[in-house]
């Protein structure tokens, strides 16, 4: 078997012009070669009309040409067998764990997909979403799958990023001063583990500062003083940082996070779930409540989350599926619907008047609730 120093695939493109790539050495032939190779161009032409490859080979001094047959192609590299040659990736061919969601949350499989890949390569997430739509619970999920321990912070609750983020300094009167290190700083020495950033939108700017080379891509360290010289921790191999932030008119305390910071992440959008989802989940945890019930409690609220994002909106607050899941709970436990909206929807909107927010809420519903609040809410034949 001759050694063949390319094997060359050739096809026309739309407007009949020439292509080739030497596929033994994924290397495109460029229309400038081809150009000045016009015998080159004139033996690809051949093997496109034959359908064959056209294969080169040194010759004495000079250089061979014949034409193959696909057939001979494995066989021609089989027996070159180059020691740097890697297989190619084909479209749709996962190069990571293809666990699937568990059967019991509800999530677009591609977003699913998109999680597991991104946590198992350690690369950093920020999932953005309305509260209560489980950017939490997908962390945790996703993380179990993989076998990966979540260690969690609440940055929206820490008045002292310093020391959450590095730790504090300490004197005693007997050793002096000393340094003891934060949880966080721990937490990034630990291999593969599935750090989860909560609530960095309402974190204190001084927090997005420390963070911002531990979430580089390329310098992946902590400083542990505000000195050029001070002592810096490396990342651990294979951690991912995951940071949850909540969107929407209604949460008002939240910052507009820093470009430079948001730059660092892959954004990770969470919705709620539509009606048939969310009636699926509840089907599963409550299957005492009678079917209509459950089906009239999602038409409620699908009917405010498609408010909230209309162009005429009225109403700012997105119902979560927690609040769904909380409002379930109560019929379950014997409150009417119209019980339940009284004391689970309705204080989510704002009463300030007769064009307020709760009275919009109210008219919304009533076409559901009413006297319809007082049906029965068991299934009889299921008790």
């Amino acid at each position: 078997m001759k050694q063949y120093t390319q094997i060359i695939k050739g096809h026309y493109d739309g407007t009949g012009a020439v292509k080739a790539i030497d596929i033994l050495n994924d290397k495109p032939l460029t229309a400038e070669f081809l150009k000045t190779r016009p015998d080159i161009k004139q033996r690809v032409e051949k093997a496109i009309n034959t359908q064959t490859y056209l294969a080169t080979y040194p010759r004495g001094t000079r250089q061979g040409f014949e034409w193959i047959e696909e057939k001979e192609i494995n066989n021609a590299l089989q027996d070159l067998n180059p020691p740097t040659k890697t297989s190619k990736v084909k479209e749709g061919s996962l190069k990571f764990n293809s666990t699937e969601p568990p059967s019991d949350f509800f999530i677009d499989k591609l977003k699913w997909k998109f999680l597991i890949r991104n946590i198992e390569k350690g690369k950093n997430i920020m999932m953005t979403g309305p509260s209560g739509c489980g950017k939490t619970d997908a962390t945790f999920r996703a993380s179990k799958a993989l076998q990966r321990e979540v260690i969690y912070f609440n940055l929206g609750a820490t008045q002292d990023p310093r020391s959450t983020l590095i730790g504090n300094t300490h004197y005693n009167k007997d050793t002096g001063t000393y340094f003891s290190e934060s949880l966080f700083v721990r937490a990034i020495q630990q291999e593969n583990a599935v750090i989860l950033l909560d609530e960095l939108s309402r974190a204190h700017p001084e927090a997005w500062n420390i963070l911002m080379t531990v979430l580089d891509p390329i310098q992946r360290y902590l400083r542990l003083d505000e000195k050029d010289d001070s002592p810096t921790i490396k990342v651990a191999k294979g951690v991912s940082f995951i940071a949850t932030a909540n969107v929407g008119m209604e949460y008002t305390s939240t910052r507009v996070i820093d470009r430079a910071l948001l730059d660092r992440f892959s954004i990770f959008e969470m919705t709620p779930l539509n009606e048939e989802d969310e009636y699926t989940l509840l089907r599963g945890k409550f299957p005492l409540i009678a079917s209509e019930l459950l089906l009239q409690l999602c038409s409620i609220i699908g009917d405010i989350r498609k408010e909230v994002v209309s162009d005429s909106a009225r109403i700012s607050t997105m119902v979560s599926t927690r609040n769904t899941i909380e409002i379930a709970e109560l019929l379950c436990d014997g409150f009417t619907l119209n019980e339940a909206a009284e004391l689970l929807i309705f204080p989510l909107f704002p009463d300030d008047g007769i064009d307020s927010e709760r009275v919009f809420i109210k008219q919304l519903l009533q076409k559901y609730i009413g006297d319809k609040g007082k049906k029965q809410l068991f299934n009889i034949n299921e008790l």
